[in-house]
């Protein structure tokens, strides 16, 4: 591809002497209109000599001749010289001598514009993968790459708005980059126009002045000036183009925003590690080639983003991944899987030592082996990563790419030094555990989810920091897996965002489990000893301090927007503790294009709701859907035992929103399975809106609470009231009777002493 500057790769164009060097290289501004001036002076020189005037005009006529077939054979010969790469030149000065100024000009366009395209076409379909296979890793031709996806139109632009560059050569060199088709086309046409317009113009009326024996120096120097003037705005803008590749050098040479990262190293180092990294961050990867153009780029992988690059490629778009460090996100890593295998490890150690109110007697010697128990864990883990491989995707027809995103600009972000472009993209960069700015913790050492389920020794004294819902179900796991475990809270109950009644019985459960509770504490700080390390607190007004081996801080997350340069792509976000990238009712960003998913922007932190906001965003972002995230039923539970399981409106938001509520509550203790299971501390509690049975909300507390809400959940989504749930036929005995026997009391409640009264009377009548 010819090069609209002269480069000497021994000049530093970055220093004020190499600048300068540079810039005395280039063609001055007014070479151009001189050589073309003379080139025109000498043409009509020789005209005039030879009397081609006459001979034009003979050639003109015959053209005229041939009616409707004279223009279409034009046009079919121009097409076909262009995708010979024949120079178009003269055919277009032919134009304007054979048809006049205005249909030269429709002619000639047209057939430079097609035959360009075609061009075009070829060489991006025939040569381009082999060039690339073949150049893709020189530097040169890298920076071209990325200069053409992000700049492609100005490129085009400079190109063909001088009319001295070989258009034949150009057409097969541009398919060689990454100019997205419908771009080249649109800007050589909106380009190539003033210079067909010169040349056409130009020749017909260099024509009419010869054949009446007439020199038109007035249009020739009308046209060298307009060619002048081209020129000079043409270099202004090269010289721009040249600033932003300075820029973007600058800014790959100052910071690493664009390597990709090391690959994260997961303790222990064992086999089971191992398969994990090979599945979702395999050490061999190497990112594909980009596409010219995504329908959807995604960054992230964690829930959200997996699901909209399944659902979007399985649906037929060209999509891309990006993901900094391991496909699955923190669900796959660091949370809900391998929460859930430490959670029901010890819950079958509580079973164990909970056997004898069942009759069942358990021999002394029984211990918890937590080493097992961790490297059960790690194995599970890294069973269920296959569903969120690479290899996986990439067979689903993702494009994945393993780095750092960066946007560059409202439609390409930037991945391990190559460019991607998109229609629209989304951001899915999930969260992250926060560090208090508690003094000593980080010197002292602490742990997170990030880093929990790495170890492979228990901690005999265990510390919680947070009595949310990560920290109160790892605390119990850990409290019956054998470690002593002291939970300290800020606030005067547990889950504070749970029902105060719901959150009560888990506070209970904890007692009997032996946990330590320290409630309406706030830490001070830790410093580390010989023993171990001691958090001192403040707890009714009176410093204290204790000491453990471990602690585990739970006490809130926040969006990962570092990084991104969302400011590059329009995107408007708040950082630290914030609520991330700022979305709409249609998880909208401030840039039309963009969307977000998942933890990086939503008020509520959970996996199936990224899932169902992925599910949103597709809808939205690829086939101009209207889904409103606020229209979603949003269930949600927390895994301690008893699970706490809820979903919409809880008494005390009622309240506090001035709802008009009716509360039907069946307790466990009525519910015949859950008396042969032992289960009866815990209820289900439905609300319903005062004088009807549409559902407002839903608590249950059971041991299995989480598989039963989504039977609530169903009915509030499908617009069904509770008395509807009465009449499912539920199998006896089962805990989730329980639901249907609140339907019961509904409709019981319906029953008013007047009503009954004359029932009674219909009912005796019948006898």
């Amino acid at each position: 591809m010819a090069k609209a500057t002269t480069e000497d790769p021994a000049v530093d164009r970055r220093s004020p002497e190499g600048r300068q060097e540079f810039e005395a290289a280039q063609p001055a501004g007014w070479r151009r209109p001189l050589l073309l001036l003379t080139v025109i002076i000498a043409l009509l020189v020789v005209a005039r000599v030879l009397g081609l005037g006459e001979k034009l005009g003979a050639l003109r006529d015959w053209i005229q001749a041939l009616g409707a077939w004279g223009p279409l054979v034009f046009f079919v010969l121009y097409v076909a010289a262009a995708v010979a790469a024949i120079p178009g030149s003269a055919l277009t000065v032919t134009g304007g001598v054979l048809f006049g100024s205005f249909w030269g000009v429709i002619l000639t366009l047209h057939a430079a514009t097609l035959g360009a395209a075609l061009a075009f076409l070829v060489s991006r379909s025939l040569a381009r993968q082999a060039v690339v296979r073949w150049l893709g890793q020189n530097r040169n031709f890298q920076r071209l790459d990325r200069l053409t996806a992000e700049h492609g139109a100005i490129i085009v632009a400079l190109t063909r708005l001088v009319p001295i560059f070989p258009y034949n050569l150009l057409n097969y060199g541009f398919g060689l980059t990454k100019v997205p088709f419908w771009t080249y086309v649109l800007w050589t046409w909106l380009c190539m126009l003033p210079g067909t317009v010169l040349y056409v113009v130009g020749a017909d009326a260099v024509f009419q002045g010869v054949a009446r024996g007439q020199v038109p120096w007035t249009l020739v120097g009308v046209l060298v000036v307009v060619l002048a003037v081209l020129t000079v705005l043409v270099r202004q803008a090269r010289q721009q183009l040249h600033q932003k590749e300075l820029a973007v050098q600058a800014a790959e040479t100052a910071g690493p925003a664009a390597a990709s990262p090391a690959i994260p190293e997961l303790a222990p180092a064992d086999e089971h590690n191992e398969a994990l990294l090979a599945q979702v961050r395999p050490r061999t990867w190497r990112n594909p080639t980009p596409a010219p153009r995504y329908n959807l780029v995604i960054i992230g992988a964690g829930t959200a983003g997996l699901v909209c690059a399944a659902g979007s490629a399985g649906l037929g778009a060209k999509v891309a991944l990006i993901e900094r460090r391991l496909l699955g996100g923190d669900c796959l890593n660091f949370g809900c899987v391998p929460s859930k295998a430490l959670i029901r490890a010890s819950r079958a150690a509580a079973a164990v030592r909970e056997a004898a109110a069942f009759g069942v007697h358990v021999p002394p010697g029984v211990a918890v082996d937590f080493a097992e128990v961790m490297a059960r864990l790690r194995r599970l883990r890294a069973e269920i990563s296959r569903h969120d491989s690479v290899q996986r995707f990439q067979d689903l027809g993702v494009d994945v790419f393993l780095g750092a995103a960066r946007f560059r600009g409202p439609d390409t972000v930037e991945v391990a030094g190559q460019t991607l472009r998109f229609a629209k993209a989304v951001i899915a960069t999930g969260g992250r555990p926060v560090q208090p700015p508690l003094p000593g913790l980080a010197e002292a050492g602490f742990l997170t989810n990030e880093t929990v389920f790495a170890l492979t020794e228990r901690p005999a004294r265990l510390l919680v920091l947070g009595g949310g819902p990560i920290g109160c179900e790892l605390a119990q796991a850990f409290q019956r897996l054998g470690s002593q475990v002291t939970l300290l809270h800020k606030y005067d109950r547990l889950m504070n965002r749970e029902d105060p009644e719901a959150a009560a019985l888990v506070q209970k459960q904890f007692l009997q489990d032996g946990m330590q509770l320290l409630l309406n504490a706030k830490p001070l700080g830790v410093t580390r000893t010989a023993g171990g390390k001691v958090v001192h607190y403040e707890a009714a007004g009176q410093a204290a301090a204790i000491e453990v081996d471990e602690i585990l801080v739970g006490a809130g997350r926040a969006p990962n927007v570092e990084g991104l340069n969302l400011e590059a792509a329009g995107v408007q976000y708040e950082g630290g503790k914030g609520r991330g990238v700022i979305v709409n009712d249609r998880l909208q960003t401030s840039n039309p294009k963009i969307y977000a998913a998942g933890d990086v922007c939503l008020p509520y932190q959970f996996t199936h709701l990224a899932d169902a906001a992925a599910r949103l965003v597709i809808q939205n972002a690829l086939f101009f859907g209207r889904k409103r995230f606020s229209a979603l039923t949003i269930p949600w539970c927390t895994y301690t035992d008893p699970e706490v399981a809820h979903v919409g409106l809880a008494e005390t938001e009622a309240r506090k929103k001035g709802v008009a509520y009716q509360t039907f509550r069946k307790p466990w203790r009525e519910v015949d399975r859950a008396i042969l299971d032992g289960e009866t501390e815990g209820f289900v509690k439905i609300l319903v809106k005062a004088g009807t049975d549409k559902i407002l909300g839903a608590t249950i507390v059971a041991r299995h609470a989480g598989e039963m809400i989504s039977e609530v959940a169903t009915a509030m989504t499908a617009g069904l009231g509770l008395g509807a749930l009465a009449g499912v036929i539920h199998p006896y005995p089962t805990q989730a009777e329980a639901i249907r026997q609140t339907g019961d009391m509904y409709n019981r409640s319906r029953l008013t002493p007047t009503l009954k009264r004359w029932l009674t009377r219909y009912l005796a009548w019948r006898r």
